[in-house]
């Protein structure tokens, strides 16, 4: 009897010895890697419809509870606070410095932009897909942010191949391909 309580307790310590262990495997460093070397925001709730609990900057590390499964968000613990970001923006390498592309406006850029007003759905060509917003109508000028389905748009102007939009909620104007807009009002 004495062996048998004496072979259960050591089993209990070396399992109590083995939880701190457990601990440290469920989470892994990442950073945080955005195209334009902006924050990354911390979410309460994985979907860009949670509210911003923390802003992460650009290279910033973040601790990832890897017990946590999702498709598309990640739970994480930066400067103490807990939340979710997208996973899209975390990489497991140390990011070189911010970018620090200058935009090239070009008067060529801007040609056949013909003034216009209305509403329009962004719609990206995969249904978790995001639209780049740019600084100028050209895919080689800087991403001011992302936009996604359903999102909506002012469109102010527009060319063959691109429209200048406004988001009225952000307050932050732009350019996004034509493609990816779909006019829901018209004035």
């Amino acid at each position: 009897m004495k062996k048998r309580t004496f072979a259960i307790l050591c089993a209990l310590v070396l399992l109590l010895g083995l939880v701190p262990v457990a601990g440290a495997l469920a989470s892994t460093t990442m950073y945080v890697y955005t195209s334009n070397g902006k924050s990354l925001n911390l979410r309460d709730y994985p979907s860009k419809d949670g509210n911003i609990i923390a802003n992460i900057p650009y290279g910033a590390s973040v601790k990832v509870d890897t017990s946590y499964v999702g498709s598309s968000w990640l739970h994480v613990t930066y400067n103490k606070h807990t939340g979710y970001c997208m996973s899209r923006y975390l990489t497991d390498k140390k990011p070189s410095p911010k970018p620090t592309a200058a935009p090239t406006p070009s008067s060529t850029l801007y040609d056949n932009f013909a003034p216009c007003y209305y509403t329009a759905t962004v719609r990206p060509s995969s249904p978790g897909g995001y639209v780049h917003l740019r600084w100028a109508p050209s895919k080689k000028q800087p991403i001011q942010r992302d936009y996604y389905n359903n999102d909506e748009l002012t469109v102010i102007s527009q060319n063959d191949s691109w429209c200048q939009v406004y988001d009225e909620t952000n307050d932050v104007s732009g350019f996004m391909m034509s493609f990816f807009l779909v006019s829901t009002y018209q004035q």
